[in-house]
């Protein structure tokens, strides 16, 4: 019951950050016009909804969590990279890009893949003590 109360409030609180940031980013676009600051907060949003619709790969029954994220991850990787890319993060030199984004990409995914790790260890833990009674 935990867990799933857990679950729920978290998918309601990334609903709720997910809105919020592109009602405010659309709001700030409306009343300033397109700023640096709005210019990466709209990359970054197109961005992370594209990764999202990508990760629709680990709904696939058929692939195993790993190899949803050996596609996840270089597709992920990609859009990042091609964010910043557009953001001008590597000056012009693909290799500068890499070096200042690809550390931070994968402490990201180590972070959230840890997460959602702990995650699944909560649920077993209370489905079994379900079970148990």
């Amino acid at each position: 019951m935990k867990a799933n109360l857990f679950s729920r409030a978290f998918a309601y609180l990334a609903a709720g950050i997910s809105i919020g940031a592109v009602v405010c980013t659309l709001s700030l676009l409306a009343a300033y016009g397109m700023t640096g600051v709005l210019r990466e907060m709209t990359v970054w949003l197109i961005a992370s909804a594209v990764i999202g619709l990508v990760s629709l790969v680990y709904e696939c029954e058929r692939l195993t969590d790993l190899t949803a994220t050996l596609i996840h991850a270089p597709v992920t990787l990609g859009i990042a990279l091609l964010s910043g890319w557009v953001l001008g993060y590597g000056d012009g030199s693909v290799p500068l890009l890499l070096a200042r984004m690809l550390p931070t990409v994968v402490i990201l995914y180590a972070l959230i893949h840890l997460f959602l790790f702990l995650m699944r260890c909560l649920l077993v833990r209370a489905l079994n003590s379900r079970l148990q009674k």
